[in-house]
């Protein structure tokens, strides 16, 4: 080979490669923009660097044998096009309304368990204080703003709960469109990349599986039936077993208080 032959292939290669980065770096922008937009619920753009898949003939180009009797009859080219995969998309993106609703879904999961624990909660303080001939006892009052202390914090825990929820999963979505675009640029393959997308979307989007609230008023409880036993016990051995301390709300009406 002469060496203008060689310098011409040289260049040639040279362009082919600038012209391949080019491509490479179209597809990374295109796709880039198209990842940003399907997290972002904004409108998604068009694929503009596809390269429909054709075979050569004289005059044009054919696409199997189809393709190829029509061509022939046409005398042009006919060319087949790989489906959009976002062409169908209807997510309205990961915004804020969306972690919202996440914070939302969680207080109204959580704050109706709340809710019932705390009537059973009440329930249990009335029977205890209706035992003890203390219902209508200024001490009732006490105990039940304690309950309320209670449950007050506990709405507090259910509201923090709520947004540290919407923020792990605000995270968690940062942390996937950051995989992806880190995905394309690595591969320069769009439509993988945004096949990628679109499954790591539905799994994000998927309502959040939350865990039952816990008991709220598990020691409130617990500590009013302890008391009630040990004050009960007090009354009922004449003073023989005495309670740790005694409030006389759980003692048996009419029973006298007997003190060591």
């Amino acid at each position: 080979m002469s060496k203008k032959g060689g310098d011409d292939a040289a260049a040639q290669l040279a362009q082919q490669s600038r012209s391949d980065e080019q491509a490479r770096q179209a597809k990374i922008r295109n796709g880039t923009a198209r990842i940003n937009a399907l997290f972002d619920g904004t409108p998604v753009p068009a694929d503009t660097t596809s390269t429909p898949a054709t075979q050569p003939f004289a005059g044009g180009s054919f696409v199997g044998d189809a393709g190829n009797a029509l061509a022939s009859r046409l005398g042009g080219t006919t060319t087949s096009t790989t489906p959009d995969p976002l062409a169908g998309n209807t997510f309205g993106g990961f915004n804020d309304n969306f972690y919202s609703n996440i914070a939302k879904s969680y207080q109204d999961y959580a704050t109706p368990q709340l809710q019932d624990q705390l009537t059973d909660a009440r329930k249990q303080l009335t029977y205890s204080l209706a035992r003890g001939g203390n219902l209508n006892s200024s001490t009732r009052a006490d105990q039940e703003g304690k309950l309320q202390k209670t449950a007050d914090a506990a709405q507090l825990q259910i509201n923090d709960t709520a947004n540290s929820t919407a923020n792990q999963a605000r995270t968690a979505v940062a942390g996937a469109k950051s995989d992806l675009i880190n995905e394309l640029n690595t591969t320069g393959d769009q439509t993988q990349t945004i096949n990628d997308a679109l499954g790591r979307v539905t799994a994000l989007s998927a309502p959040t599986q939350f865990s039952p609230l816990g008991q709220v008023f598990a020691n409130f409880t617990g500590a009013l039936s302890t008391q009630a036993n040990a004050e009960k016990a007090q009354a009922y051995s004449g003073g023989a077993v005495q309670a740790p301390f005694y409030t006389g709300l759980f003692a048996p009406s009419g029973s006298v208080k007997v003190t060591a």
